[in-house]
């Protein structure tokens, strides 16, 4: 090895730093002591002999040169994934982990419907469930990919156009309160939503949505409400709901319990809800690795099987 050949480990390190900003958070996601985190990059600097990062006080920024650096690295780290991935699948080998991201609404219905089938029939595979709730720009720009990620199942097109994004599934969104919120101030059509309280979500704009639904005359309208409470995912949004508090608009998958236990009971008719389309998304790759495309298979064929219970 040359003395300036670089390596792998430091290029990994390099990328995590860039992406925290912090050689303590890159530590922490590496698992790896910080100290030793801090030697390689400073090592790496001097054999390179230029700085990769300006240190500030409270993060390292990429310097010009590190910008470069990083765009390169980054190639070079997804060229030694695909040649160990292709080496994974060469082998046709289901050990290992893949790393699923999701907003946390939809879990339960993945746990309960989608992924029992395939950890069943595949026992080697190991299945990481991570949160993954949009924010407001990613509804105005595109999804974000994280890069520990292998699949994430998204609301919205993801930014990047290198990413493959797979139709997963149309699910029918609604409008939901408790038994005595509506007994006490019922919704005859969404045109009243500005007299009611309702239970806004920062995805959507924050204390100001936007709710689409059709109305009585089978018209599709947005409707403009304001936020007597604003949460940041959907199950303390569904919460305030049993409690009295408003109306919150939720698909009917991540209410499906409540309204089984009339906890929650639709505002209007489950036919004037809008349907709206979920993705699944991944890496474009030469060579997906055959764990990530079993998971993957097999989740797009549980989609299709329990559709009914979507819409």
């Amino acid at each position: 090895m040359k003395e300036k050949d670089l390596r792998i480990d430091e290029l990994r390190i390099v990328r995590m730093i860039a992406e925290t900003a912090s050689g303590s958070k890159a530590a922490q996601l590496l698992d790896m002591p910080q100290s030793n985190v801090s030697r390689a990059l400073n090592a790496l600097e001097r054999r390179l002999g230029l700085e990769i990062f300006i240190r500030h006080p409270r993060a390292l920024i990429l310097s010009e040169f590190g910008e470069q650096f990083l765009r390169r690295a980054d190639i070079l780290l997804d060229k030694h994934n695909d040649l160990l991935d292709m080496s994974g699948t060469w082998k046709r080998s289901l050990n290992g982990m893949v790393t699923l991201g999701a907003p946390i609404g939809i879990q339960a219905f993945l746990a309960r419907y989608l992924l029992p089938p395939v950890l069943r029939s595949a026992p080697e595979l190991t299945v990481n469930i991570l949160t993954r709730n949009p924010d407001e720009r990613e509804q105005k720009h595109g999804t974000l990919f994280d890069s520990d990620c292998d699949l994430l199942i998204s609301f919205f097109q993801p930014q990047d156009e290198s990413l493959i994004a797979r139709p997963l599934t149309r699910f029918r969104m609604g409008l939901f309160a408790c038994a005595d919120y509506i007994v006490q101030s019922p919704l005859h059509d969404v045109d009243e939503l500005a007299q009611h309280r309702c239970i806004t979500l920062r995805t959507l704009g924050g204390i100001r949505n936007s709710w689409h639904c059709y109305n009585a005359a089978g018209e599709s309208i947005q409707v403009e409400v304001n936020g007597s409470s604003v949460c940041d995912n959907i199950l303390p949004a569904i919460e305030l709901a049993k409690q009295g508090l408003g109306i919150v608009y939720a698909p009917f998958y991540s209410v499906a319990a409540e309204l089984e236990a009339g906890t929650l009971q639709p505002c209007l008719p489950r036919e004037r809800g809008v349907n709206m389309q979920a993705w699944l998304i991944y890496r474009q790759r030469g060579v997906l690795p055959h764990r990530v495309q079993v998971i993957m298979d097999s989740i797009m064929e549980s989609a299709k099987l329990h559709a009914h219970r979507l819409v």
